[in-house]
């Protein structure tokens, strides 16, 4: 993956203590998992948010550097990442598996910030941790800038947040963070991404990775459109990973979209596609209940209809002032006057609702 130079990257990572013992163990990339993951989740985007999961460094003279290979024995069984969309930010909690199969180790687990380039977008808050259901402290520590890759494009280590931690002999460790996050931007959606790729530097392959994202947005649906993603619950998804081998920039993309196109420069309803063309199930397949009646009603409102749902006539009233032409109601509405086209997307979102409510609701 090409980072640009607008890009702020924040992972969490591993870093090696002095003294530690640890068995050489270099990871490859290439496999199929990984290409599958990549084709699907990485894009080259000019700004947005990066988080990652568990790599190494090592201590030198009281700063951080960054390890040139994995050196250690202690395995990444498995990565459960829950990503929760919220109106004004992003939520990310990640829970970390370990299998120590050798010697008693001690580690210093940190969370570092990487800025790729000048002009990174973005910044976390509500950084928290823990160890086996222990909540812990950390501390900001500078990690050593002159270590990092000259090239211009390339990530910037900055200072990590680190917290030490014991892998007990023959054990398993659990490791969790959890963090809020702004979101990237580009011209038509905000921007979620996580880093997987630099678990890479653990020993063997990363067991199992399951990712988890719920849509909290009210008017934009999350884009995963894919055989990988199993939906769970009316605004929840989640995708099973197996034996994976990612290279240390793999990273899972998410994009947020309007529902109404709603994208400028030209007001409503002038990029509104389910006026003039037939809308697909797969194209509203990622859509919530609420947003699909949204949508059916959005077509409704267009042709003035009175809304009886306060909500609905709050919502039109208020959103439909920006419109190109303003949204009033019209004494002569009639379901007549709607187009072939419109009827068709209209029944497309009343029986994907019936559908969900039928499988989600309660």
């Amino acid at each position: 993956m090409h980072l640009s130079k607008k890009e702020l990257i924040l992972s969490e990572y591993i870093l090696i203590t002095s003294g530690a013992d640890a068995d050489a163990s270099v990871l490859k990339s290439g496999v199929d998992m990984k290409k599958r993951l990549i084709c699907y989740f990485i894009s080259c985007l000019l700004s947005f948010n990066l988080f990652a999961n568990d790599t190494y460094f090592f201590t030198s003279g009281g700063n951080l550097r960054p390890a040139d290979d994995g050196n250690t024995s202690i395995q990444m069984n498995e990565e459960v990442i829950h990503i929760v969309c919220e109106p004004d930010y992003y939520q990310v909690t990640v829970d970390f598996e370990f299998k120590n199969p050798g010697k008693e180790t001690s580690l210093s687990v940190g969370f570092p910030f990487f800025e790729a380039g000048i002009g990174g977008h973005g910044k976390i808050f509500d950084f928290e941790c823990w160890t086996n259901g222990r909540k812990e402290d950390y501390k900001d520590m500078l990690i050593d800038r002159s270590f990092s890759n000259s090239d211009f494009d390339s990530p910037k280590l900055v200072n990590a947040y680190v917290r030490q931690i014991t892998f007990a002999e023959k054990s398993v460790t659990r490791t969790k963070v959890s963090y809020k996050s702004e979101y990237g931007h580009d011209d038509n959606s905000r921007i979620i991404k996580y880093l997987y790729g630099t678990g890479s530097s653990w020993a063997n392959k990363i067991g199992k990775i399951t990712v988890i994202v719920e849509n909290n947005l009210p008017h934009e649906f999350i884009s995963l459109q894919s055989e990988l993603w199993k939906r769970i619950a009316d605004n929840k998804w989640r995708a099973v990973f197996y034996n994976t081998e990612p290279s240390y920039t793999d990273c899972f993309t998410f994009n947020a979209q309007s529902i109404f196109h709603d994208y400028g420069p030209k007001s409503f309803p002038a990029y509104f596609p389910y006026t003039t063309k037939k809308a697909s199930a797969e194209q509203i397949s990622c859509y919530t209940i609420n947003q699909l009646r949204l949508s059916r009603n959005t077509i409704y409102a267009l042709h003035g209809y009175d809304f009886q749902s306060p909500e609905l006539k709050n919502f039109f009233s208020d959103w439909g002032r920006y419109w190109s032409e303003e949204y009033k109601v019209n004494p002569d509405f009639s379901e007549d006057d709607f187009s072939e086209i419109e009827k068709y997307n209209i029944q497309l979102f009343k029986s994907e609702e019936t559908r969900l409510k039928s499988e989600f609701a309660r």
